[in-house]
C-alpha cells in the first residue's frame, strides 16, 4: 500500500517520534511510505518530507512575537484556563493548501495517517485529502483535542459531547463563543470525510466513543509502541550504582515535564508520600525518590522522603536507565490520555501505583503488574505504594515479570504495526 503519514511535530523529538516509528515500521512490512511533516529541519531519511521553510519558520516566529506583544500591549485575547490546554483559539484558521501538500507526495496513497494537528492542517483539510485521493483517513489521537472546539484535556465539562460552547477553558458564558464556532467548523467538514479515530488507550478510547464529532465514525484501539530493548529489566543493584543509589533502597519513580502541572496531579503523590510517612515507620530509611522533570523547586518542600533529582531526562537512554534503577514507578495523573511513562514503566518490568486514569485502564492490572487507586484519592495512592513496597521478593518478581510480558503482548512495536496495518487492510 501507498501510506501517507502526516504530523505537525518535529519526527526525531520527544512525541514526533510515535510517527516516525510508525513510518519506519510500515516500511519494513513492505509499504511505501511517506511522511509529511510541519518541522523544518535537516531529515537523513528521504521519505521525510517537511512543509515549514526555514524562512517561513523564521517569519512565523516573528509573527507569533508580535502578536505577544501586542496582547500583552492591548489584551485583544481572552483570558485562557491553561488547565485546558486551548492552544490554538481559531482552529478554522487554513495554513495550508491541501493541494501544496499533495504535491509533496510521488505517490496517490491509499490510506492516510494523521497525527498532532498544531497549527498545520484543519478538518477542511482531511475533507480536501479525502475527496482529491480517495484515501481512507486515520486519526491517532495523542490527546483529546480532534474531540473538542479547542482543549487538549477537557476534565469534567462535556461540551464535545453536545457541540461546545459556554467554554470553560475560556470562561465563557456565551453558547456560541469561539469552542462552539470551532466544533461546528470541525462537523462540517467530518460528518462528509471517510476519517476514523485510532485511540491509544482505553481512557482515550471511551471518550472518542461519546464524542459528537466521531459518533458515526469507527472507532478503535491500539496502544502505543515502546522500544523493548531500551527499556528492559536490568539487575537492580548494578542500575542503582550508576545513580549512587544504595542497592537496599526501595526507589520509587515519578515525573512528568511539568512537576506543577496540575492534572499530572503530584500534589496528590507528595499528601500520599507524607500518609505513607505517617502510618509506615519502617520505610522511613529505606525510601528513596527517583525525580525526573521541571519546575522541582516548586514541589521539593512537599517531599518527606530522601530524593534524588535527575531533572528533565533528555533522551529515552537515560529514562530507561531510571526505570532500571527503580522498584516501583507511581504515576499520580488526574487527567491524562497516557502517560507514556506507563508504557515504558511496565515494558521495563516495574510494578505500577497509578490513579484511574489514561493508558492504566490498559497496562495496570491489580494483583498483576500493580495498584489502581480510586481517582485523586490519595490515601488510596498511598495505600498502593505500601503494598507493592511490601511484596516478598517471590511475589514481586512475579509482578515483574507479568508486567514485561503484558507489554511485549501489547506494546511492542511489530504489535502495534500489526494492528494498524490490519485496520487499514480491512
Amino acid at each position: 500500500m501507498n501510506i501517507l503519514i502526516i504530523s505537525a511535530l518535529h519526527p526525531y523529538k520527544v512525541a514526533g517520534t510515535v510517527a516516525y516509528n510508525i513510518n519506519k515500521g510500515l516500511k519494513i512490512k513492505g509499504h511505501q511510505t511517506k511522511l509529511i511533516v510541519k518541522a523544518n529541519g535537516k531529515y537523513a531519511d528521504e521519505d521525510i518530507i517537511c512543509m515549514e521553510s526555514y524562512s517561513s519558520k523564521q517569519f512565523a516566529r516573528f509573527l507569533d512575537k508580535g502578536k505577544r506583544i501586542i496582547n500583552t500591549v492591548i489584551k485583544i485575547i481572552k483570558k485562557r484556563d491553561s488547565n485546558y490546554c486551548f492552544q490554538d483559539l481559531n482552529q478554522t484558521v487554513k495554513y495550508y493548501k491541501t493541494k501544496d501538500i499533495l504535491k509533496k507526495v510521488t505517490f496517490n496513497p491509499d490510506i492516510i495517517l494523521y497525527l498532532f494537528p498544531g497549527k498545520f492542517l484543519n478538518e477542511k483539510n482531511l475533507y480536501e485529502l479525502n475527496k482529491i485521493t480517495k484515501a481512507p483517513i486515520f486519526w491517532y489521537l495523542m490527546d483529546s483535542a480532534a474531540l473538542t472546539g479547542g482543549c487538549h484535556y477537557s476534565w469534567n465539562c462535556n461540551g464535545y459531547m453536545i457541540g461546545c460552547g459556554n467554554c470553560p477553558a475560556l470562561y465563557s458564558d456565551s453558547a456560541d463563543d469561539q469552542s462552539a464556532i470551532n466544533f461546528k467548523f470541525k462537523q462540517e467538514y467530518l460528518s462528509k470525510t471517510d476519517i476514523s479515530i485510532i485511540a491509544p488507550t482505553e481512557w482515550q478510547y471511551q471518550m472518542s466513543l461519546k464524542s459528537l464529532l466521531f459518533k458515526e465514525k469507527p472507532i478503535h484501539k491500539v496502544l502505543l509502541t515502546v522500544d523493548p530493548v531500551l527499556f528492559c529489566p536490568a539487575p537492580k543493584a548494578e542500575a542503582k550504582k550508576k545513580f549512587n543509589i544504595e542497592a537496599k533502597k526501595k526507589v520509587i519513580f515519578f515525573g512528568c515535564v511539568l512537576l506543577d502541572e496540575k492534572r499530572k496531579g503530584i500534589q496528590y503523590l507528595t499528601e500520599a508520600f507524607k500518609i505513607l510517612k505517617q502510618t509506615n515507620e519502617k520505610y522511613l530509611d529505606d525510601i528513596l525518590l527517583l525525580v525526573a522533570g521541571k519546575n522541582f523547586e516548586l514541589i521539593k518542600s512537599e517531599l518527606p522522603f530522601e530524593y534524588k533529582y535527575l531533572g528533565l531526562l533528555e533522551n529515552n537512554e537515560e529514562l530507561a536507565f531510571a526505570f532500571q534503577a527503580s522498584d516501583i514507578f507511581v504515576c499520580p495523573s488526574i487527567e491524562d490520555s497516557g502517560p507514556m511513562m506507563i508504557n515504558q514503566a511496565t515494558m521495563s518490568g516495574l510494578p505500577v501505583v497509578s490513579f484511574e486514569m489514561g493508558v492504566s485502564f490498559d497496562l495496570v492490572v491489580p494483583n498483576k503488574t500493580g495498584y489502581i487507586a480510586k481517582l485523586k484519592d490519595s490515601n488510596d495512592l498511598a495505600m498502593g505504594i505500601s503494598t507493592m513496597l511490601s511484596l516478598d521478593k517471590e511475589t514481586y518478581e512475579q509482578y515483574a515479570q507479568n508486567s514485561r510480558q503484558l507489554a511485549l503482548q501489547t506494546c511492542a512495536p511489530d504489535i502495534q504495526i500489526e494492528k494498524i496495518e490490519k485496520l487499514f487492510l480491512k
